[in-house]
């Protein structure tokens, strides 16, 4: 285990999230490794990250090719509890705290031993966007050719203006890429939300054909670049019940989904729908489809975890740096206890893995 001082010398100073809140934005350079090279988060410190995570990587690298280098990027408090007993083609790399967004200062009263396995804190927080930031930073900086991050609660972002939902937009606003897509998959299935965190009764109002292309384009491409599927099949749901039956149930799917699927075909995609979705996630399972378009989400993801529960993974697509996730909480109410299923992150940490190499 090697420690490294923080990289790069934005790496320890408050920045906005992404373009839009105010310019700061590094121009990504060519990466240098030689070796293929995967940046680590371990999410919140409290939760069940860290034990996944470790797991994962004891998983990953026993099937050891003397190839896959890992960097872990830890806050300098939480080395001593998370930083000892890697393999050691882990290296440890410090993450700064930035400021407390929520407080406007640097909290000096907030301590690591205030960090209670189970128990959120402030100080998790900024634990953990210290990691996710520098991580980002070197991505930025064309340091890594992908990355895995932990599990993380939405309150990491408390405070910043504009506040990201989530971990995939802050990346990609931190990549300076506006056109992404959140893609849920596993061995059988692979799903994408147009729209993720709103509620159903807004969905339909704030459903865009722009959207549609915008999500499908973006997946279409970590398919074929990351995935080695040269020509995905696409199957794009309705959003009505029986994709709105010719408009007796609803015209979004004549006025803003078909209009999509046009476009998408007129890119030479092989995309098909609007389709009901009541049948589509079996033709899916059957080997149909390589993708499934959804236009919110949980029509996307209640399938998702009906077949792919601890098996499933998070990726967000249409960056120039993979980055991938387990696809599961904080689970606070098991952490520490050992009893977190890692197959999730496990499956996370190899694909990313083997998108390194082929990047590599």
């Amino acid at each position: 285990m090697a420690v490294c001082s923080p990289l790069g010398r934005y790496a320890s100073i408050p920045r906005p999230w992404g373009k839009e809140a105010g310019g700061w934005m590094v121009r990504m350079r060519s990466q240098t490794q030689q070796r293929p090279t995967v940046g680590l988060t371990l999410g919140d410190p409290t939760g069940v990250g860290p034990e996944v995570m470790r797991a994962a990587v004891t998983s990953v690298l026993a099937d050891d090719r003397d190839d896959l280098k890992l960097h872990l990027y830890l806050p300098s408090a939480l080395v001593a509890t998370h930083g000892a007993g890697w393999p050691t083609a882990v290296t440890i790399l410090s993450a700064p705290l930035v400021q407390d967004a929520a407080a406007q200062t640097s909290a000096p009263s907030l301590r690591s031993e205030s960090l209670r396995v189970g128990e959120p804190s402030r100080f998790a927080n900024r634990c953990a966007l210290a990691a996710l930031s520098t991580m980002t930073d070197a991505a930025v900086a064309g340091e890594l050719h992908a990355m895995v991050t932990g599990p993380v609660a939405k309150g990491i972002f408390d405070g910043m203006v504009p506040q990201p939902p989530g971990q995939t937009e802050y990346v990609a606003g931190r990549l300076g890429v506006s056109r992404f897509a959140m893609m849920l998959a596993g061995p059988a299935l692979r799903v994408v939300p147009v729209t993720t965190h709103v509620p159903l009764r807004a969905v339909a109002d704030v459903l865009t054909t722009a959207g549609i292309v915008n999500a499908t384009t973006a997946a279409c491409a970590d398919l074929r670049d990351w995935l080695a599927i040269p020509a995905p099949r696409v199957a794009v749901c309705g959003l009505n019940p029986h994709a709105g039956e010719g408009g007796r149930l609803g015209d979004e799917e004549a006025r803003i989904i078909a209009p999509a699927v046009v476009a998408l075909q007129r890119q030479g995609l092989d995309v098909t729908g609007p389709l009901p979705a009541d049948g589509l996630f079996f033709q899916a399972l059957q080997g149909r489809w390589d993708l499934v378009v959804c236009m919110y989400h949980d029509q996307a993801l209640g399938p998702l975890k009906t077949v792919h529960f601890y098996d499933g993974w998070n990726q967000t697509c249409g960056l120039p740096v993979p980055r991938l996730s387990p696809d599961h909480g904080t689970a606070w109410d098991i952490a520490g206890k050992g009893i977190a299923d890692a197959r999730s992150a496990t499956a996370a940490l190899a694909l990313a893995a083997e998108i390194a190499r082929r990047r590599a």
